[in-house]
């Protein structure tokens, strides 16, 4: 079997969501955009490389958009702007978790999965990003935050 690599293209951050472009944009939706728009400048300005890719996977017509990755920490950023798992077709926690899985297959490792909330996860949520190592952070006083048992830091 012919094993073709994925094309990967580098694009403008901003510019390309994962949402259809064809939809209007959903409350939740521009909730979504405006916290990633948040941390990208918190990320900026601790003076990090962000960069944003368009990933076409080997055999696919598929479009992956790699919304947010931090080059300086190799740490590939995916927004959540509700608490909730999902249910009711809405996008939620656990579609959030499964774009970080689906996204960090196509990036260099070592990668560091970030999943930025609205607010501080409950302990349940918490847990269960631990078992699937991904690093919670949400909007704090001073910029971002996370757990303080969280290694590296943010």
């Amino acid at each position: 079997m012919d094993q073709q690599k994925p094309v990967v293209e580098e694009v403008p951050i901003g510019t390309h969501f994962d949402y259809p472009a064809d939809q209007p944009v959903t409350t939740y939706e521009q909730e979504r955009r405006e916290l990633l728009a948040e941390y990208t400048r918190f990320a900026r300005g601790c003076g990090r490389l962000l960069k944003s890719y368009l990933i076409r996977p080997a055999g696919s017509t598929d479009q992956l958009v790699v919304e947010l990755f931090d080059a300086t920490h190799a740490q590939l950023v995916v927004t959540c702007a509700t608490l909730q798992r999902g249910g009711a077709g809405r996008a939620g926690v656990w579609y959030a978790m499964g774009t970080l899985a689906d996204l960090a297959r196509f990036l260099p490792s070592p990668t560091r999965n970030i999943l930025v909330l609205p607010a501080e996860p409950d302990r349940d949520l918490d847990g269960l990003c631990a078992i699937r190592s991904i690093l919670p952070v949400w909007p704090g006083t001073d910029g971002f935050t996370s757990h303080p048992e969280s290694e590296p830091p943010l």
